[in-house]
């Protein structure tokens, strides 16, 4: 998994050099989510990231009722625990209304992902952070992706909403097909540790669309992406084997799913993704 992360930074990077010349070409826009804090909205004073409301696409683009959400404000460690499959036992809980993720320094991955959730076609959202609880050694990258239900290894059909380290100055993602297409994209982002963002991905016969705080910013309609997949949410925090790394939680604020049934009340057009090739040496 860490060489997977580290292919998809290195070759989104090279994107950025080619498409349109320039950081602002790739990733849609050249403006950066500035900080925010507003307690009139609700949000918790020292809030910083993506903190006004509406926080999340559904609202903006009217996608209905969510067919499937979690919400993590009942405090049920249990209920968390089943409906969540982790690769390392006792590092998931909900806190303060939040799934919690740990992973401590010397951790190298850790991977969470839905049990009761999955669909070919829909609309994912999360409101996302990564918070570093020590400095000074190496950050972990966060990771939050749509995977199949069926198939394994790192070269399969796959959607990463957003991954980046905390302090980068963009999220990346990539839609990755098992014939070995990739299509990249970014968006400049105040990433500090404990920034809020929101990521959302539309999947559908004839299109994908990805959104970043309320926004679309990149919508792909080239066959070559549409896998026809079944995919279902996942969450990882990736380390580098062998480093002692900054201890850190992930943090989901609720993630959810919708169907397709409503249609987007504005419309989605957006430039297309960056296409490359998927980096099969992982």
């Amino acid at each position: 998994m860490t060489n997977k992360f580290h292919r998809l930074v290195n070759v989104a990077l090279g994107g950025l050099l080619l498409v349109g010349g320039g950081l602002a070409a790739a990733a849609g826009s050249s403006s950066t989510t500035a900080a925010t804090t507003n307690a009139a909205d609700g949000f918790a004073p020292g809030c910083i990231g993506y903190c006004k409301r509406p926080t999340n696409a559904a609202k903006v683009f009217r996608w209905g009722l969510e067919e499937w959400r979690r919400e993590f404000e009942d405090r049920t460690t249990s209920q968390v625990q089943g409906a969540w499959r982790t690769s390392q036992p006792g590092v998931i809980e909900q806190r303060e209304g939040m799934l919690t993720i740990h992973a401590g320094s010397g951790m190298d991955h850790v991977t969470v992902e839905a049990t009761d959730q999955s669909a070919q076609y829909g609309r994912w959202e999360a409101r996302v952070r990564a918070v570093e609880e020590s400095t000074g050694d190496t950050p972990f990258s966060f990771v939050w992706e749509l995977t199949p239900t069926q198939g394994s290894g790192c070269d399969g059909d796959r959607i990463v909403l957003s991954q980046y380290q905390p302090g980068d100055g963009q999220a990346l993602g990539e839609v990755q097909t098992a014939s070995g297409d990739a299509f990249r994209y970014s968006r400049p982002l105040d990433l500090r540790s404990r920034a809020w963002h929101t990521y959302a991905v539309e999947v559908s016969p004839t299109h994908i669309s990805w959104f970043v705080d309320t926004r679309v910013i990149r919508t792909e309609r080239r066959t070559a992406a549409l896998s026809g997949a079944t995919f279902h949410p996942e969450f990882e925090i990736v380390g580098q084997p062998g480093q002692q790394m900054n201890a850190s939680r992930m943090q989901m604020d609720w993630v959810r799913y919708y169907d397709l049934h409503r249609p987007n009340a504005q419309p989605i057009r957006a430039p297309r993704m960056w296409q490359g090739t998927v980096d099969s040496s992982c």
